[in-house]
């Protein structure tokens, strides 16, 4: 029998509801371009011009720190993460050298295989 395995797409999906269900300021950094039709290809040619980097990861999730005394926020906690399935998905290059940028720069980042493996990443880090 086979093990049904959500796509990448899905566990992206379930990662993000949860983020937001919780209200924890996040984006995801929509870099992948998996379509040939003409009208993908100029889209990703014009985002190329405009900045985009290759590798960059799927999330940046800001974790609110907040003040002992007041309750109030006093600052944000960057994390990085960049999704894959459960089983299979490959890191490539890209995604590497901008792991090691946000490992250099003091930012946590993890890769996560599936949406619990990403929430509990966040959950590590929540005051």
């Amino acid at each position: 029998m086979n093990e049904f395995i959500p796509t990448e797409d899905q566990e992206c999906e379930v990662f993000a509801s949860w983020l937001k269900l919780n209200n924890i300021p996040h984006a995801h950094i929509a870099n992948e371009s998996r379509s040939s039709s003409r009208n993908a290809m100029i889209r990703g040619a014009k985002l190329k011009r405009m900045g985009q980097s290759r590798g960059v990861w799927d999330y940046e999730i800001w974790l609110p720190i907040k003040n002992l005394v007041d309750g109030e926020i006093d600052d944000y906690q960057l994390l990085k993460i960049e999704m894959k399935r459960k089983k299979g998905g490959t890191v490539s290059p890209e995604q590497k050298a901008w792991g090691k940028i946000y490992e250099i720069a003091g930012i946590p980042c993890k890769v996560c295989k599936g949406a619990e493996e990403a929430i509990a990443f966040v959950k590590e880090y929540m005051l």
